[in-house]
């Protein structure tokens, strides 16, 4: 399987903290017998002393086009790869299913409805379109609607499907302002969006194909550059597709969805390769971003100590806390990463003068 480490990719921001001075302070002489410490700091990220961690909403775009039923059964089936340790940290996380198809509702008015979030295709419905932390039985929820079936469009575009779930004022219940939004697409075709109704039987070259880059615009506007991300099960290299063509034809590289994924910071995983291996990858991608903390001074690396519940944690980027200097964030991983309600203290000896 070929997949991309979490932290390499990840875009961090900071939960919601309460900072907490544990200092003493020198009196400098200047003008105006300004005051300053140079001395050690604490970052104590709670709230009513509970460390809350941010909120994260889940849109799946899943590929219901005629080859796509074991990829879709591959998905239900290990999909508590994906939700257990949300489960286990009592995360606030929102999900949400829709398929390749939600783009027609744009040029067909009798198929409007396929721009709301899907609650299962076909004759089979959960009556959940929003499943959260609180939705019971969870997994066949989730199993039914991620079966979106095999009777839809061989125009898979996924990009525009995005675009109309999010715009569409049916699913108002699923976005939150102040959430991390993760995009998961499953198709073993590419995105071939357009500004025509018309199939651009997956020319590359097309003038009417729309640019990668006009997504990454348009969900920096929605949802704020670095709140988001776009993580891929696709076909990535020419030795899955052929693999694949061999029981069906049709199949392509998802060379659009890698490009988008890679702005975002996103994972890219093989539809050849294991599924819960996938989406354990992806899970624990969107756990991190979610248990990041960025720092409000710079502080002295080699000073940095962090405890959750009173317990020092050691640095470590399997599983541990990490430091990256060029966002000041202190990002948890793996075994380490606080569940909801522990409270986080992150000690540090600043490198300059705090004002």
């Amino acid at each position: 399987m070929k997949g991309s480490t979490p932290r390499a990719r990840m875009r961090v921001a900071s939960g919601a903290t309460l900072a907490a001075g544990l200092m003493m302070s020198v009196a400098a002489c200047e003008k105006g017998d300004r005051s300053y410490s140079l001395l050690s700091d604490t970052e104590a990220f709670q709230q009513s002393a509970s460390y809350v961690p941010r909120k994260i909403d889940v849109l799946w775009i899943i590929d219901n086009s005629g080859s796509m039923k074991s990829s879709q059964d591959n998905l239900t089936a290990n999909f508590a790869s994906f939700i257990s340790r949300f489960q286990n940290l009592n995360y606030d996380f929102r999900m949400g299913v829709n398929s390749t198809d939600a783009w027609l509702g744009r040029y067909n008015s009798a198929r409007i409805g396929l721009r709301r979030l899907k609650d299962g295709a076909g004759s089979s419905h959960s009556g959940v379109f929003v499943m959260n932390r609180d939705t019971p039985d969870i997994q066949n929820v989730f199993m039914i609607n991620a079966t979106q079936g095999v009777n839809g469009s061989g125009d898979e575009r996924a990009f525009s499907s995005i675009e109309d779930t999010l715009n569409h004022a049916a699913n108002s219940d699923f976005r939150r302002d102040d959430a991390y939004l993760a995009i998961i697409i499953l198709s073993d075709e590419d995105d071939f969006s357009a500004n025509t109704s018309s199939h651009l039987n997956n020319n590359y070259g097309d003038s009417r194909l729309i640019p990668v880059n006009y997504y990454k615009n348009y969900l920096d506007g929605k949802v704020g550059a670095g709140n988001w991300s776009v993580n891929a099960i696709t076909i990535l290299d020419t030795q899955c597709r052929n693999l694949l063509n061999a029981q069906s034809s049709g199949r392509i590289i998802g060379k659009r969805y890698v490009e988008l994924s890679k702005m975002s910071g996103g994972v890219q995983t093989s539809l050849c390769g294991d599924f819960g291996e996938s989406l354990t990858l992806i899970s624990d991608l969107l756990i991190e971003v979610s248990s990041s903390f960025k720092l409000d001074r710079e502080p002295n690396p080699a000073t940095i100590r962090v405890t959750v519940d009173g317990q020092t944690v050691t640095q470590h980027e399997q599983n541990g806390w990490s430091y990256d200097p060029t966002t000041r964030t202190v990002t948890f991983h793996g075994s380490a990463v606080p569940a909801a309600g522990q409270k986080v203290m992150i000690f540090f000896d600043p490198v300059a003068p705090k004002n």
